[in-house]
């Protein structure tokens, strides 16, 4: 059973540390698959100087007044592939670090919830133990009740001791 304090921790960090990694992954993410989808279309447009070589013989950049010529239209081909198939790579690397970040936020948040919970737990048992003692000297409890109930919370299991047990 948890306390109210522990699920609030859980809540603020998983909430704060959430954003961030969920915002990072995001980004990755669509970087990768923008790269990827990039690549792709390169290489499905690399026939395309092969066909019509005039169109990478000779141009103009737009705006800056700069003309360029390529003496030699057939390579452009492979250069675009080799463009296309580094694009769809580095997409690729960029989508599986996403997945990674995932599956190391999962286990981490295990661990970090399983942390609260184990410290929260045995100040639980502690404060469990001290309102029993103030109920017994208020008189609300006998020495029979309170050395059951004594008993019973120093008997139930902590965490280290239901990993010994299975």
């Amino acid at each position: 059973m948890m306390s109210d304090g522990a699920s609030v921790i859980k809540l603020g960090y998983r909430g704060i540390a959430g954003f961030f990694v969920g915002l990072f992954m995001f980004t990755l993410g669509i970087t990768g698959g923008a790269l990827a989808f990039s690549g792709g279309v390169v290489l499905a447009l690399s026939w395309v100087p092969l066909v019509y070589p005039e169109i990478v013989e000779y141009g103009t950049i737009e705006g800056t007044g700069a003309q360029f010529v390529i003496d030699n239209p057939e390579l452009v081909t492979p250069l675009l592939i080799v463009i296309g198939i580094v694009l769809i790579g580095v997409g690729f690397l960029l989508l599986l670090l996403t997945y990674s970040i995932g599956k190391g936020a999962i286990i981490v948040d295990k661990e970090i919830s399983s942390a609260i919970d184990r410290n929260f737990r045995s100040k639980d048992r502690l404060s469990q133990l001290e309102r029993l003692a103030d109920l017994k000297e208020r008189g609300i409890l006998t020495n029979e009740q309170f050395e059951a109930e004594r008993t019973r919370i120093l008997n139930t299991p902590t965490e280290e001791k239901w990993k010994e047990i299975q």
